[in-house]
């Protein structure tokens, strides 16, 4: 009865990691990163499932640039021009990438760093009084360039 119990559990267990043996390619982003993705035949419409974590943009109908925005999990199905599916991609956004450093103070403050020659603070979603900041900064500077830019 043991054996059987275990057989039972595996194949419930490989039902559920494959999906039910429905085939999905699989990708991993890094938030804020653009990737490209080239299809093996031509796309007639992409959807996304959460496209607040991962988004898409068609550059022709066989090559596409994946942009990470946050960190979790999203899929996204590609279908031909005839409404036949091509994929089911399963689509993975981590938040960092290389050249960071996180410091953890207590159980709610972080601050991210962006370290590639001099550490420097970086706008990350999850950090706390460092983001508010940081963002605040940013969106000042980016005013600035929109009020120069218009003169």
């Amino acid at each position: 009865m043991t054996l059987r119990k275990n057989l039972v559990r595996s194949a419930a267990c490989a039902a559920i990691c494959l999906g039910g043996g429905a085939s999905a390619g699989e990708v991993w982003l890094t938030m804020d990163y653009v990737k490209p993705f080239e299809l093996t035949r031509e796309a007639g419409q992409i959807i996304v499932g959460n496209p607040g974590i991962a988004d898409v943009q068609v550059q022709d109908s066989t090559h596409l640039l994946l942009y990470g925005k946050s960190p979790g999990t999203t899929n996204m199905y590609i279908y031909d021009a005839n409404g036949e599916r091509l994929d089911n991609l399963i689509v993975r956004v981590q938040a960092l990438g290389e050249n960071v450093l996180v410091l953890q103070e207590g159980a709610a403050e972080r601050t991210t760093f962006n370290c590639m020659t001099v550490c420097e603070t970086t706008v990350t979603i999850g950090d706390g009084e460092a983001f508010i900041q940081t963002s605040g900064q940013i969106n000042q500077k980016f005013q600035q360039a929109s009020v120069g830019a218009n003169n």
